[in-house]
Protein backbone atom coordinates (compact mmCIF):
# COMPACT_ATOMS: atom_id res chain seq x y z
CA UNK A 1 0.00 0.00 0.00
CA UNK A 2 1.34 3.47 -0.91
CA UNK A 3 2.37 5.79 1.89
CA UNK A 4 0.04 8.75 2.22
CA UNK A 5 2.98 11.14 1.99
CA UNK A 6 3.67 9.84 -1.54
CA UNK A 7 0.25 10.99 -2.73
CA UNK A 8 -0.55 14.23 -0.96
CA UNK A 9 1.23 16.48 -3.47
CA UNK A 10 -0.49 14.98 -6.50
CA UNK A 11 -3.88 14.89 -4.73
CA UNK A 12 -3.57 18.53 -3.72
CA UNK A 13 -2.53 19.74 -7.20
CA UNK A 14 -5.39 17.69 -8.66
CA UNK A 15 -7.80 19.39 -6.18
CA UNK A 16 -8.63 16.08 -4.49
CA UNK A 17 -7.71 17.49 -1.10
CA UNK A 18 -8.10 21.03 0.23
CA UNK A 19 -5.51 23.41 1.62
CA UNK A 20 -6.77 22.62 5.12
CA UNK A 21 -6.31 18.88 4.53
CA UNK A 22 -2.77 19.46 3.27
CA UNK A 23 -1.87 21.55 6.33
CA UNK A 24 -2.76 18.58 8.55
CA UNK A 25 -0.33 16.33 6.65
CA UNK A 26 2.73 18.52 6.04
CA UNK A 27 4.70 21.08 8.00
CA UNK A 28 4.06 24.79 7.65
CA UNK A 29 7.33 25.27 5.76
CA UNK A 30 6.43 22.52 3.29
CA UNK A 31 2.95 23.96 2.82
CA UNK A 32 4.46 27.36 1.91
CA UNK A 33 6.80 25.64 -0.57
CA UNK A 34 3.86 23.87 -2.22
CA UNK A 35 1.93 27.11 -2.49
CA UNK A 36 4.88 28.71 -4.27
CA UNK A 37 5.05 25.76 -6.64
CA UNK A 38 1.38 26.00 -7.53
CA UNK A 39 1.61 29.77 -7.98
CA UNK A 40 4.51 29.32 -10.37
CA UNK A 41 2.58 26.79 -12.45
CA UNK A 42 -0.48 29.03 -12.60
CA UNK A 43 1.62 31.83 -14.08
CA UNK A 44 2.27 29.59 -17.07
CA UNK A 45 -1.47 28.99 -17.48
CA UNK A 46 -0.85 25.30 -18.03
CA UNK A 47 -3.95 23.30 -18.91
CA UNK A 48 -5.01 20.79 -16.28
CA UNK A 49 -2.81 17.73 -16.83
CA UNK A 50 -3.71 14.13 -16.20
CA UNK A 51 -2.38 14.10 -12.65
CA UNK A 52 -2.73 10.36 -12.15
CA UNK A 53 -0.65 9.63 -15.22
CA UNK A 54 1.90 12.40 -14.71
CA UNK A 55 2.57 11.60 -11.06
CA UNK A 56 3.23 7.98 -11.85
CA UNK A 57 6.56 9.17 -13.25
CA UNK A 58 7.08 11.45 -10.24
CA UNK A 59 6.50 8.59 -7.79
CA UNK A 60 8.95 6.38 -9.62
CA UNK A 61 11.66 9.03 -9.30
CA UNK A 62 10.81 9.61 -5.64
CA UNK A 63 11.02 5.90 -4.86
CA UNK A 64 14.41 5.66 -6.57
CA UNK A 65 15.68 8.45 -4.33
CA UNK A 66 14.19 6.93 -1.18
CA UNK A 67 15.82 3.55 -1.87
CA UNK A 68 19.22 5.23 -1.85
CA UNK A 69 18.67 6.90 1.53
CA UNK A 70 19.22 5.09 4.83
CA UNK A 71 16.02 4.24 6.66
CA UNK A 72 16.89 6.30 9.72
CA UNK A 73 18.06 9.37 7.79
CA UNK A 74 15.46 12.16 7.64
CA UNK A 75 14.03 12.65 4.16
CA UNK A 76 13.96 16.21 2.85
CA UNK A 77 10.85 17.18 0.92
CA UNK A 78 12.73 19.59 -1.41
CA UNK A 79 14.10 16.94 -3.82
CA UNK A 80 10.53 15.72 -4.30
CA UNK A 81 9.31 19.27 -4.92
CA UNK A 82 12.08 19.80 -7.46
CA UNK A 83 11.11 16.61 -9.30
CA UNK A 84 7.44 17.57 -9.34
CA UNK A 85 8.17 21.12 -10.47
CA UNK A 86 10.52 19.97 -13.24
CA UNK A 87 8.07 17.45 -14.64
CA UNK A 88 5.06 19.73 -14.47
CA UNK A 89 6.95 22.59 -16.05
CA UNK A 90 8.02 20.17 -18.77
CA UNK A 91 4.35 19.35 -19.44
CA UNK A 92 3.55 23.06 -19.54
CA UNK A 93 6.44 23.81 -21.87
CA UNK A 94 5.37 20.94 -24.12
CA UNK A 95 1.90 22.48 -24.42
CA UNK A 96 3.41 25.92 -25.05
CA UNK A 97 5.68 24.74 -27.86
CA UNK A 98 3.78 21.89 -29.49
CA UNK A 99 0.09 22.53 -28.89
CA UNK A 100 -1.09 25.16 -31.32
CA UNK A 101 -4.13 26.63 -32.99
CA UNK A 102 -4.43 26.42 -36.78
CA UNK A 103 -6.83 28.62 -38.72
CA UNK A 104 -7.44 28.22 -42.46
CA UNK A 105 -9.35 30.73 -44.60
CA UNK A 106 -11.76 29.21 -47.10
CA UNK A 107 -11.49 29.77 -50.84
CA UNK A 108 -12.93 33.08 -52.01
CA UNK A 109 -13.24 34.51 -48.48
CA UNK A 110 -11.27 36.49 -45.89
CA UNK A 111 -11.15 35.86 -42.15
CA UNK A 112 -10.34 38.11 -39.17
CA UNK A 113 -8.63 36.62 -36.10
CA UNK A 114 -8.05 38.52 -32.85
CA UNK A 115 -5.10 37.02 -30.96
CA UNK A 116 -4.74 36.81 -27.18
CA UNK A 117 -2.49 39.92 -27.12
CA UNK A 118 -5.27 41.85 -28.98
CA UNK A 119 -3.29 41.91 -32.23
CA UNK A 120 -5.49 41.35 -35.27
CA UNK A 121 -4.79 39.19 -38.32
CA UNK A 122 -6.84 39.30 -41.52
CA UNK A 123 -6.31 36.19 -43.64
CA UNK A 124 -6.67 36.24 -47.42
CA UNK A 125 -8.29 33.38 -49.30
CA UNK A 126 -6.69 29.91 -48.92
CA UNK A 127 -4.20 31.25 -46.36
CA UNK A 128 -3.36 29.67 -43.01
CA UNK A 129 -1.81 30.67 -39.69
CA UNK A 130 -0.80 28.57 -36.70
CA UNK A 131 0.23 29.83 -33.27
CA UNK A 132 0.82 28.45 -29.74
CA UNK A 133 -1.86 28.29 -27.06
CA UNK A 134 0.12 30.69 -24.87
CA UNK A 135 0.62 33.21 -27.69
CA UNK A 136 0.73 36.29 -25.44
CA UNK A 137 3.87 34.85 -23.81
CA UNK A 138 5.46 33.87 -27.12
CA UNK A 139 4.29 36.16 -29.93
CA UNK A 140 5.38 33.93 -32.81
CA UNK A 141 3.13 32.51 -35.51
CA UNK A 142 3.49 30.69 -38.82
CA UNK A 143 1.88 31.90 -42.03
CA UNK A 144 1.20 30.17 -45.32
CA UNK A 145 -0.29 32.52 -47.90
CA UNK A 146 -1.22 36.17 -47.37
CA UNK A 147 -2.30 38.12 -44.30
CA UNK A 148 -2.58 41.68 -43.01
CA UNK A 149 -1.31 42.25 -39.46
CA UNK A 150 -2.27 44.97 -36.98
CA UNK A 151 0.10 44.34 -34.09
CA UNK A 152 -0.37 45.61 -30.54
CA UNK A 153 2.73 47.05 -28.89
CA UNK A 154 4.61 44.69 -26.60
CA UNK A 155 7.31 42.06 -26.92
CA UNK A 156 8.71 41.10 -30.31
CA UNK A 157 6.02 39.83 -32.69
CA UNK A 158 7.39 37.34 -35.24
CA UNK A 159 5.76 36.01 -38.40
CA UNK A 160 7.46 32.96 -39.89
CA UNK A 161 6.84 31.83 -43.47
CA UNK A 162 8.48 29.16 -45.66
CA UNK A 163 10.34 31.96 -47.50
CA UNK A 164 11.37 34.27 -44.66
CA UNK A 165 10.41 35.93 -41.40
CA UNK A 166 9.22 39.33 -40.19
CA UNK A 167 9.82 40.82 -36.73
CA UNK A 168 8.05 43.86 -35.27
CA UNK A 169 7.01 45.47 -31.99
CA UNK A 170 3.82 47.30 -32.94
CA UNK A 171 2.81 48.12 -36.51
CA UNK A 172 0.61 47.34 -39.51
CA UNK A 173 1.96 45.31 -42.41
CA UNK A 174 0.97 42.84 -45.12
CA UNK A 175 2.77 39.57 -45.90
CA UNK A 176 2.34 37.50 -49.05
CA UNK A 177 4.32 34.26 -49.02
CA UNK A 178 3.30 31.82 -51.77
CA UNK A 179 5.53 29.32 -53.56
CA UNK A 180 8.58 31.33 -54.75
CA UNK A 181 7.05 34.77 -54.13
CA UNK A 182 7.64 36.69 -50.88
CA UNK A 183 6.33 40.25 -50.45
CA UNK A 184 6.05 42.51 -47.40
CA UNK A 185 4.42 45.97 -47.31
CA UNK A 186 4.68 48.15 -44.20
CA UNK A 187 1.77 50.52 -43.55
CA UNK A 188 2.68 51.80 -40.08
CA UNK A 189 5.71 51.60 -37.79
CA UNK A 190 8.62 49.51 -39.04
CA UNK A 191 9.35 45.85 -39.71
CA UNK A 192 12.46 43.70 -40.03
CA UNK A 193 12.27 41.29 -42.98
CA UNK A 194 14.66 38.37 -43.34
CA UNK A 195 14.87 36.26 -46.50
CA UNK A 196 17.70 33.80 -47.20
CA UNK A 197 20.11 35.74 -44.99
CA UNK A 198 19.14 39.13 -46.45
CA UNK A 199 17.80 41.57 -43.83
CA UNK A 200 15.68 44.53 -44.93
CA UNK A 201 14.25 47.19 -42.60
CA UNK A 202 10.98 48.66 -43.85
CA UNK A 203 9.41 51.86 -42.54
CA UNK A 204 5.89 53.10 -43.18
CA UNK A 205 5.04 53.01 -46.92
CA UNK A 206 8.08 50.86 -47.77
CA UNK A 207 7.67 47.54 -49.59
CA UNK A 208 9.93 44.69 -50.69
CA UNK A 209 9.46 41.54 -52.73
CA UNK A 210 11.66 38.54 -53.46
CA UNK A 211 11.16 36.17 -56.38
CA UNK A 212 13.39 34.12 -58.67
CA UNK A 213 16.56 35.32 -56.88
CA UNK A 214 15.50 38.94 -57.39
CA UNK A 215 14.78 41.67 -54.83
CA UNK A 216 12.61 44.70 -55.58
CA UNK A 217 11.98 47.64 -53.25
CA UNK A 218 9.46 50.42 -53.78
CA UNK A 219 7.35 53.04 -52.04
CA UNK A 220 3.71 52.29 -51.33
CA UNK A 221 2.14 55.75 -51.00
CA UNK A 222 -1.42 55.37 -52.26
CA UNK A 223 -3.21 53.22 -49.67
CA UNK A 224 -3.17 52.62 -45.90
CA UNK A 225 -4.17 48.93 -45.93
CA UNK A 226 -4.22 46.17 -48.56
CA UNK A 227 -7.09 46.45 -51.04
CA UNK A 228 -7.88 42.71 -50.86
CA UNK A 229 -9.45 43.31 -47.45
CA UNK A 230 -12.19 45.21 -49.30
CA UNK A 231 -12.54 42.65 -52.07
CA UNK A 232 -10.00 43.82 -54.64
CA UNK A 233 -6.52 42.45 -55.40
CA UNK A 234 -3.94 45.13 -56.24
CA UNK A 235 -0.53 44.81 -57.95
CA UNK A 236 2.41 47.06 -58.80
CA UNK A 237 4.77 45.91 -61.54
CA UNK A 238 4.15 42.30 -60.50
CA UNK A 239 5.19 39.44 -62.82
CA UNK A 240 2.05 38.15 -64.50
CA UNK A 241 2.57 34.57 -63.32
CA UNK A 242 2.08 35.68 -59.70
CA UNK A 243 -0.97 37.72 -60.68
CA UNK A 244 -2.47 34.61 -62.27
CA UNK A 245 -1.59 32.53 -59.19
CA UNK A 246 -3.42 35.04 -57.00
CA UNK A 247 -6.39 34.90 -59.39
CA UNK A 248 -6.44 31.09 -59.17
CA UNK A 249 -6.61 31.22 -55.37
CA UNK A 250 -9.35 33.82 -55.36
CA UNK A 251 -11.61 31.99 -57.80
CA UNK A 252 -10.50 28.39 -57.33
CA UNK A 253 -9.73 27.91 -61.03
CA UNK A 254 -6.74 26.96 -63.21
CA UNK A 255 -5.26 29.45 -65.67
CA UNK A 256 -3.31 28.28 -68.70
CA UNK A 257 -1.25 30.73 -70.78
CA UNK A 258 1.78 30.76 -73.12
CA UNK A 259 5.11 30.60 -71.29
CA UNK A 260 6.43 33.70 -73.08
CA UNK A 261 3.90 35.80 -71.11
CA UNK A 262 6.06 35.34 -68.00
CA UNK A 263 8.08 38.41 -69.00
CA UNK A 264 4.98 40.63 -68.63
CA UNK A 265 4.53 42.71 -65.48
CA UNK A 266 1.12 43.92 -64.39
CA UNK A 267 0.15 47.11 -62.56
CA UNK A 268 -3.50 47.36 -61.66
CA UNK A 269 -6.20 45.48 -59.79
CA UNK A 270 -9.09 43.06 -60.19
CA UNK A 271 -12.23 42.43 -58.19
CA UNK A 272 -12.46 39.29 -56.07
CA UNK A 273 -16.24 39.09 -56.49
CA UNK A 274 -16.88 38.76 -60.24
CA UNK A 275 -14.72 36.47 -62.36
CA UNK A 276 -15.63 37.96 -65.77
CA UNK A 277 -14.96 41.52 -64.63
CA UNK A 278 -11.71 40.39 -63.02
CA UNK A 279 -10.51 38.73 -66.23
CA UNK A 280 -11.26 41.86 -68.23
CA UNK A 281 -9.37 44.01 -65.69
CA UNK A 282 -6.22 41.97 -66.35
CA UNK A 283 -6.53 41.20 -70.05
CA UNK A 284 -7.77 44.46 -71.57
CA UNK A 285 -4.86 46.68 -70.35
CA UNK A 286 -2.37 44.05 -71.60
CA UNK A 287 -4.13 43.44 -74.93
CA UNK A 288 -4.76 39.80 -74.02
CA UNK A 289 -7.77 37.59 -74.70
CA UNK A 290 -9.33 34.88 -72.55
CA UNK A 291 -11.65 31.92 -72.87
CA UNK A 292 -13.57 30.85 -69.78
CA UNK A 293 -15.32 27.51 -70.30
CA UNK A 294 -16.90 27.72 -66.81
CA UNK A 295 -15.43 24.29 -66.02
CA UNK A 296 -12.60 25.53 -63.85
CA UNK A 297 -10.03 26.11 -66.62
CA UNK A 298 -9.37 29.53 -68.19
CA UNK A 299 -7.24 29.99 -71.31
CA UNK A 300 -5.41 33.30 -71.79
CA UNK A 301 -3.70 34.11 -75.07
Amino acid sequence: MKNKNDLYLSDWLANKITDEDLKKIVSEADFIAYKKLRSMLEQYEVKSPNMEQNFKSIHEKINLRKNKIEDKKPISIWPFVAIAASLLLFFGTFQLIYNSNTILCESGKTKIIVLSDNSQVTLNTKSKISYPNLFKYNRTLNLEGEAFFEVEKGSTFTVKTPLGSIKVLGTKFNVNSTKNYFEVICYKGSVRVEHEGIITILKANDAVRFYEKKQENWKNTTITSPMWINGESNFKKTPIKYVFENFERQYNVTIKYPKEMDRIKFTGSFTNNNIETALKSICIPLNLKFNNNNKGVILIY
